[in-house]
């Protein structure tokens, strides 16, 4: 039977006609079946319908009255059901008009316009199908599909299609379909760089490709992002600083919630709360990479010579005060945000993602500080050469007081209200009388000069190490309790300036929340710089500093260890600070232990660049310890009130004294106490 239909056209198939005996003939329309697709599933849908019911089935063979129908007919493929109404109307219905009573040039002339009609309603439906994208494959980061886009009306044929941005939308939301952004690596993003183009080397308007990581500007027709596009099949990027997310070269945006992991590890926030939470962590956190760490205790990547300064920073950020301070106060997106300059801009960034609990890699790049920082200091302090991380730490300390609107006063600035105190210097000059050898001491009867100075860093002289030696000695390293080189604040211990002809004693008049010390272990002479390898013993906790305090302060005296920096070297006395050879590492505490129990989960970090690793906490001073941090205890475990920022200063207050090349008045740097 199939056999027998297939020898009709489709017109035959669809159409009504009569036979030679006039009986009427409704193949499809008879039997309620489809009249639409090819002449194929025609053909396949009576024969079924033969199968199922024999003996209603109508024999097909008779020739028919229109049979020389061409046969480009059995080509054609229809999409729609016009039926007798579309032929009445003179549309395009899947039927054929009636042909009776016409002649065979007649019916021929109207067959052939159907046709036409037919194979142009076919094109259009195409070019209707191509607008729509292939369903893309999601990965598991993403949010369910999205239901497959409808068309509110056929695009006009003739001319362009929509603008993908316009006709891709969901029908609930109306936002842009989430196209390209299973091809986003994170793995390959790194927002830790300088953001410059890596093809003009401009910082306006730079975009991150998401699918390399690589800096481009711009995202217009001309513009480098929207070049790598074409050419690497790259389309998705984000804008570094308005943190909006495009996709090129189509030029839309895309707002998923998918990508706010991104868009965190871009810029960091933080509430009080959160900081606070981080600070009594318990557990890890994981990477990509599922690699344990916590926040803030990840390493700083070495670019070249720059360890000294990757050790100062870690030092630094681990100040609670001055953390808080450059992540919570220093928002350049926020409208309270104090006016600051690029340096503190850049080290408040740092600070938000050495501490970032979301983050994609256990280590941070400080490239964009550490540039700004050869800006400012004018080439001084250099990533390509080593130096002297005290000299490094004065100078950051003294800058971002300054950038910040700091003067005079201590709570002028987070530096002065977290790190400054006071001490009193009593000198009198030397009368070289009484026998050989005796040591000069202040005589009372005589005029003493007593000078108050603020200081931001304690200076400790170490003991000479013994100049001869025998080969049991030249083995054992010479060491000294930190309580002997305190005494030089105890108000009685005299030291003599020879060059000056003074004798000097110190007292310590005020005494900060953080206190900075550091060790004379650098002497320079005419001929050669030298090391001294004197180890310093000192506890980790409970030092009194009351002994060397000559006030009445209601607070204790006592300090805990917050941070160690020392040098990674051999006991030579030829290594220096600036020496290629020098290496520096930093000891850290992380504060995650439950109060009542801070001796049970207590433990320190050893920092060296990108190196991180816990230690038991009797490994701390054994190191030839060159700059130390230590926290004052307060009454209720907290510096709030210990540390604050006074409010700043009205533009015609600062008025007066020399300017500055930035318009503010210049202060003299605090130095330390000597």
């Amino acid at each position: 039977m199939a056999t027998q239909y297939s020898k009709l056209k489709v017109a035959e198939l669809k159409a009504t006609y009569t036979d030679e005996h006039h009986t009427k003939q409704e193949l499809l329309k008879e039997r309620d079946l489809p009249v639409s697709g090819l002449k194929a599933d025609l053909v396949a849908r009576l024969a079924e319908s033969d199968a199922a019911s024999p003996a209603t089935a109508k024999p097909a063979d008779q020739p028919a009255p229109i049979a020389d129908i061409p046969d480009a007919d059995a080509a054609v493929e229809t999409v729609a059901d016009g039926g007798k109404e579309g032929n009445e109307a003179g549309g395009m219905g899947d039927s054929l008009p009636s042909t009776d009573g016409l002649n065979l040039a007649a019916k021929r002339a109207l067959e052939d316009e159907a046709v036409e009609e037919e194979v142009k309603r076919v094109k259009r439906d195409e070019e209707m199908a191509d607008a729509v994208p292939p369903a893309a494959e999601k990965d598991s980061a993403l949010p369910p599909p999205a239901p497959a886009p409808t068309f509110d009306s056929a695009p006009a044929l003739g001319g362009d299609l929509p603008n993908r941005s316009l006709a891709l939308k969901e029908e609930d939301g109306g936002r842009p379909a989430d196209l390209y952004l299973d091809t986003i690596n994170r793995a390959a993003l790194d927002f830790d760089f300088e953001r410059l183009c890596s093809v003009t080397l401009s910082h306006n308007h730079i975009y991150a490709c998401l699918v390399c990581g690589k800096y481009f500007q711009g995202r217009g027709k001309s513009t480098p992002a929207y070049a790598h596009a074409l050419n690497e099949d790259h389309h998705v990027y984000i804008n570094l600083d308005t943190r909006k997310v495009y996709v090129l070269p189509d030029g839309y945006e895309v707002d998923d919630a998918s990508l706010a992991d991104i868009k965190y590890l871009l810029y960091p926030t933080f509430t009080p709360q959160m900081l606070e939470k981080i600070d009594h962590q318990t557990q890890p956190e994981l990477d990509l990479a599922r690699k344990e760490y916590y926040p803030g205790f990840v390493g700083l990547n070495n670019m070249k010579h720059n360890s000294y300064m990757n050790a100062v920073l870690q030092l630094l950020l681990h100040v609670p005060p001055l953390r808080d301070y450059l992540i919570l106060q220093l928002d350049p997106s926020s409208t309270s945000s104090r006016p600051t300059s690029e340096l503190t801009t850049r080290l408040g960034l740092l600070a938000r993602k050495l501490w970032n609990p979301h983050a994609f890699k256990s280590q941070v790049s400080p490239h964009e500080f550490l540039q700004e920082v050869a800006n400012a200091s004018g080439g001084k302090f250099k990533i390509t050469e080593q130096g002297d991380p005290l000299e490094f730490l004065k100078w950051l300390l003294n800058q971002v007081h300054r950038d910040l609107g700091g003067g005079r006063k201590p709570r002028s600035s987070i530096v002065y209200s977290a790190f400054q105190g006071e001490v009193r210097v009593d000198d009198q000059q030397i009368i070289k009388t009484g026998e050989f050898g005796t040591k000069p001491k202040f005589d009372i009867d005589r005029e003493i000069k007593s000078t108050k100075t603020p200081f931001l860093f304690l200076a400790l002289d170490l003991p000479p190490p013994p100049l001869f030696q025998d080969a049991v000695e030249t083995n054992i390293i010479p060491q000294v309790p930190i309580s002997a080189v305190l005494s030089k604040y105890d108000g009685s211990t005299t030291r003599e300036d020879t060059q000056a002809g003074v004798l000097k004693r110190s007292k310590i008049t005020r005494l900060p929340p953080f206190l900075i010390v550091y060790y004379k272990r650098f002497l320079s002479n005419r001929f050669l710089e030298e090391k001294n390898p004197t180890i310093v013993n000192f506890p980790l906790k409970g030092v009194d500093m009351s002994e060397y305090v000559d006030s009445a302060e209601t607070l204790a005296a006592h300090y805990d260890l917050t941070a160690n920096l020392s040098l990674q070297s051999s006991t030579s006395t030829g290594t220096t600070a600036t020496s290629p050879s020098a290496e520096w590492k930093v000891h850290v505490h992380l504060r995650n232990a439950e109060k009542g129990k801070e001796d049970e989960g207590e433990k320190w970090f050893e920092v060296q660049d990108l190196n991180v690793r816990e230690i038991e906490k009797g490994m701390v001073p054994l190191a030839e310890t060159y700059i130390q941090i230590w926290e004052r205890r307060t009454p209720n475990g907290k510096w709030d009130d210990l540390v604050k920022v006074d409010p700043p200063k009205s533009h015609k207050a600062k008025a007066g004294g020399a300017p500055q090349a930035n318009g503010k008045k210049a202060e003299k740097p605090a130095p330390a106490a000597k």
